[in-house]
């Protein structure tokens, strides 16, 4: 047995053992772990475990012998509010890769628990693969361990494979005194069963005893033989799965105790676990059918009675349960008010509504803690309209004030349920007052439903209210906010899937596909068709969208429609905003009209703004598509003045490029300028360029026009993969138009490589590295230089492995390439057109420079704006240092010619602003302190004048030197002094 065991487990990191009872799974399969000689985990299961996040806790206290931690992270991670099946694969992902086998024993008591079993599946599929695994059942498994049985990615052992054969059977005889019986009678009648055979060995029952021959045995050779009261001891104490002495005193009084201690030095099918008897299963069934044939009438007394200790015990939740099995429903609704919070804290909403059925309908209605469990449990499980209907019974009988002081958490939920109500959600969560969760769903209502802008409230943890916020986010374009909710690269790849999709869509947005890809890919399918199908197959489409696959993201924002509409989520009209716009791409106009006309008119009935416009941008887009201008500005103008006023900013690039568009075709230029600016201006502040890049392609004459209207900007030829036509510092001549054009942002908000107008890598530092200094070396830097500047702490040979996995990362985040020059110099690949910030800062401010007046102001102004913050703040590398400070002297300098030549042109703000902007970047330049004390001269304030000054002197004490002479005459001056 031993070598099949280990066979199975060479070819299948998973096996699993089904079997019937006394078929020797468990002894068997200990026998082989223990001569396997692994670290072993091993957990039995009990019906308790039906409950999937019970679960979890229990195979974190096995775990607890590899991983001391897992226990307590279980346990804050379903606090936390996550889902079992993430809590499964975070638990997983704990465990380190090293050898180990892991015995998951009973699992029979998972058939019929839908979600324990997935949250098995999922546990198994994040396990490291040095972890070996063997499942032990009496019953077949179905959901995700047969369909991966299914798959082959489980091995299985059968009764048939764990049946004696002959051979063993004569051994077995043998060690019993009886070597000279023949053992092919006894196959024939047991088929190798092995508690049969075992039974059958035992003097006195032999094969003709029938079916009943274990019970008889237990009945006759263990029962009878002992006293009647340890007989009755034995009964009672088959309640609980484990029969401690506290339990053993409950269930049988005074003598619990005394009998138990002389139980526990007998000879039973029972071993001894922490100072506790557990009966061996099919002994303790045997128990229970006597207990019920021989002491029916006090079935319910011992029940609760064990219900009663566990209450005492603090055990809320299995007191709960013996209390419901005793039938005293009263008691355990009243437990159940402190046993809810957890359970909707680990989202056991079928557990939970089971409860509630239970108890009844008074029971429920006279208890606001259970009134609000009832809230959570129906939105939980997607009964929508009946959580809408409880919500409004008991507001209008005014019951819902003590569930919210009850419950302030269930506050939350009335939002949640009422989304697509925004009015009433609203007015319901401002009249009752909850906990930071309320704040949350308050927020995205307003933001989503509301005419001005709102500010998202301060916190970190949003708990189980992290999709609502993060919804309001992204409808108001704050990815940035989002993306700092994703892992930092210290902490890259992430080491579990991602839960709230989100922020995905801000990636999307920002052009990040491939890292977009990746992370939506790593959710398992468990959780992607749980609770919020819909919303995952509404962010798939978006990034299949931005892929270029239009038909399957089509097919995804159609079953988002579907899936809502099935679960009466009430999120139609947003997804079919999608749909339209996906049915637009594809060339379906008709189709498109008639779905974006459903979804404006209902999201405006129920009062949802922010989709009404998302719906009039792809309604105007379609307007366009059959030559109605007049009708596309209409809607579009409405959709962009609702957007820009409320500041829901995520659709306004598409938005006002599509009404650039019309308002062209009008023959309103200015019109048409201002809304392509609107929609630079916003794609540029949230980071979206690649959104502005796709919505001019489908309306490229906007983008045509702005080319042959700013002949010598860079900005928009850029979008269109077109080189700017001044030659670069540093780079190769005249590009192709096939070159591929890498722009590598060294200063900013956000350090990225763009290729082709798309953001390919931040957050990888090294990367960027790499990158920024090629660029600053387009011939070529030899190969063993570029290592020492990139790792400067490292020996040769490890980095020479560090610069191959810098390269691997740049080739994989951004598909470039690098080659080697005949000298064997590392260089950028043919076919790429490099450049950087730094570089075309330099490149500008020397132009600006060769201009004169206003016109040199002007550029100087626009020179500057694109150095904001420092060159590579994040890099401690020497030579970035050096061009770093290389740079802040080159804009220093830029920003003080530029506050002097307004000074002398007269334009005093713009003026005092590059003074700042200098000061800033340098607070030592005492020029441009000269420059501020000026303005303020000009403006006839000498307090003013004094107190820059005053400043000043502060700023240079910090170096031990004061104001030039020069500088203290002209504050003279400009006082009158």
């Amino acid at each position: 047995m031993d070598e099949q065991f280990s066979a199975l487990l060479e070819e299948h990191e998973t096996i699993a053992v089904f079997a019937a009872a006394g078929s020797g799974k468990t002894v068997q399969t200990r026998m082989f772990a223990a001569r396997y000689g692994w670290p072993l985990a091993w957990v039995t299961l009990d019906v308790g475990d039906r409950s999937a996040s019970r679960l979890m806790i229990y195979l974190a206290e096995a775990l607890s012998e590899v991983n001391p931690e897992a226990p307590t992270m279980v346990n804050n991670w379903l606090e936390g509010g996550f889902p079992a099946a993430e809590v499964a694969a975070m638990l997983a992902e704990s465990i380190a890769d090293q050898s180990l086998l892991l015995v998951v024993d009973d699992c029979e008591w998972l058939v019929g628990g839908e979600e324990a079993l997935t949250v098995l599946g999922v546990f198994l599929d994040y396990l490291p693969p040095s972890v070996r695994t063997i499942i032990v059942s009496r019953e077949d498994l179905d959901g995700p361990i047969g369909r991966m049985m299914l798959q082959g990615r489980i091995g299985r052992m059968s009764g048939e494979d764990l049946a004696l054969t002959v051979g063993e059977a004569r051994t077995l005889l043998a060690a019993h005194g009886q070597g000279d019986r023949d053992p092919a009678p006894l196959m024939a009648a047991t088929q190798g069963w092995i508690a049969a055979v075992a039974f059958d060995i035992v003097p006195g029952l032999q094969p003709e005893n029938g079916p009943d021959s274990l019970a008889a045995f237990v009945a006759r050779e263990i029962l009878a033989r002992l006293p009647e009261d340890e007989q009755e001891f034995l009964l009672r104490t088959s309640i609980p799965a484990t029969v401690t002495a506290r339990a053993a005193a409950a269930l049988c009084g005074d003598r619990g105790y005394a009998l138990w201690q002389s139980l526990g030095s007998r000879h039973l099918p029972a071993t001894k676990v922490d100072r506790a008897l557990v009966y061996h299963p099919r002994f303790r069934q045997f128990l229970r059918e006597q207990l019920q044939a021989r002491l029916p009438s006090e079935l319910p007394r011992l029940q609760s009675r064990y219900a009663h200790m566990l209450e005492d015990l603090g055990m809320s939740e299995e007191a709960v349960e013996n209390y419901l099995d005793a039938g005293e429903l009263d008691k355990a609704a009243d437990v159940a008010e402190r046993a809810v919070a957890a359970l909707a804290t680990r989202a056991d909403w079928q557990v939970l509504l089971r409860w509630l059925d239970a108890f009844g309908p008074e029971a429920v209605e006279s208890r606001p803690i259970l009134l609000g469990a009832r809230l959570r449990a129906l939105y939980g499980v997607r009964r929508i309209p009946e959580a809408q209907a409880l919500i409004r019974r008991l507001h209008q009988e005014g019951t819902l004030s003590d569930v919210a002081k009850a419950d302030p958490g269930s506050v939350a939920f009335l939002g949640y349920a009422m989304q697509w109500r925004p009015a009433e959600a609203l007015e319901l969560i401002r009249n009752y007052e909850g906990d930071y969760r309320a704040d949350a769903v308050r927020y995205e209502l307003e933001a989503v439903a509301g005419r001005e802008p709102v500010a998202p409230p301060p916190g970190l943890d949003w708990g189980d209210s992290e999709r609502v916020y993060t919804w309001g986010l992204l409808v108001q374009g704050r990815l940035d906010q989002m993306l700092r909710m994703l892992p930092s690269e210290g902490d890259w790849p992430p080491r579990s899937f991602y839960r709230t999709p989100h922020p995905l869509l801000a990636l999307v947005w920002r052009g990040e596909l491939a890292l977009a890809r990746e992370l939506l890919d790593e959710v398992p399918e468990a959780i992607r068709s749980g609770a919020h199908t819909d919303l995952w197959f509404f962010h798939d489409a978006w990034l299949l969208w931005a892929e270029g696959q239009h038909e399957k993201a089509l097919w995804a924002a159609e079953a988002a429609v579907e899936h809502s509409r099935k679960t009466r989520f009430g999120w139609e009209p947003c997804f079919e905003v999608v749909v339209g716009a996906l049915q637009l791409a594809l060339g379906q106009v008709d189709d498109a009209r008639m779905t974006l006309a459903d979804a404006i008119s209902r999201s405006a009935a129920s009062g949802n703004r922010c989709y009404v416009e998302w719906g009039q941008t792809f309604q105007g887009l379609a307007y366009l598509r059959i030559d109605r201008p007049e009708d596309a500005a209409r809607v579009l103008r409405t959709a962009t003045e609702g957007m820009r006023a409320a500041g829901r900013t995520l659709m306004l690039p598409f938005a006002a490029i599509y009404l650039a568009e019309a308002e062209a075709l009008l023959g309103f230029t200015e019109a048409a300028s201002a809304a392509i600016e609107l929609a630079y201006e916003t794609a540029s502040a949230t980071g979206c360029l690649f959104v502005l890049k796709n919505a001019l392609n489908d309306v490229p004459a906007v983008l045509r026009r702005q080319i042959e209207s700013d002949v010598s900007g860079t900005r928009w030829r850029q979008l269109a993969g077109q080189r700017p036509p001044a030659a670069r510092k540093r780079q190769p001549a005249t590009p192709s138009e096939r070159m591929v054009i890498v722009d590598v942002h060294t200063h900013g908000p956000v350090l990225d490589l763009i290729v082709d107008g798309v953001p390919r890598c931040s957050r990888r530092t090294k990367v960027l590295e790499l990158a920024a200094y090629l660029a600053l070396h387009p011939e070529g830097v030899e190969r063993h230089r570029l290592q020492e500047r990139l790792f400067p702490d490292a020996d040769p040979r490890r980095g020479g492995n560090y610069f191959r996995q810098v390269v691997h990362k740049l080739r994989q985040a951004t598909g470039v390439n690098l080659a080697r020059t005949a000298l064997g110099h590392v260089c950028w690949a043919d076919g790429l057109y490099v450049d950087s910030t730094d570089l075309r800062f330099e490149r500008m401010i020397r132009e600006a420079y060769g201009l004169q007046g206003e016109e040199r102001l002007d550029r100087i102004e626009s020179t500057l704006s694109i150095v904001q913050g420092p060159y590579l703040p994040e890099s401690e590398l020497e030579w970035a240092e050096e061009r770093r400070n290389e740079l802040e002297v080159m804009i220093v300098d830029a920003a003080l010619e530029g506050a002097q030549l307004a000074l002398s042109l007269g334009f005093m703000e713009r003026a005092k602003k590059a003074a700042s902007f200098a000061i800033s970047r340098d607070p030592f330049c005492e020029s441009a302190y000269c420059v501020r004390m000026r303005v303020e001269g000009a403006l006839g304030s000498s307090h003013a004048v004094l107190a820059e000054y005053q400043r000043l002197t502060a700023a240079l004490t910090e170096l031990g030197v004061e104001p030039a002479q020069s500088t203290r005459q002209l504050v003279r001056e400009l006082r009158g002094t």
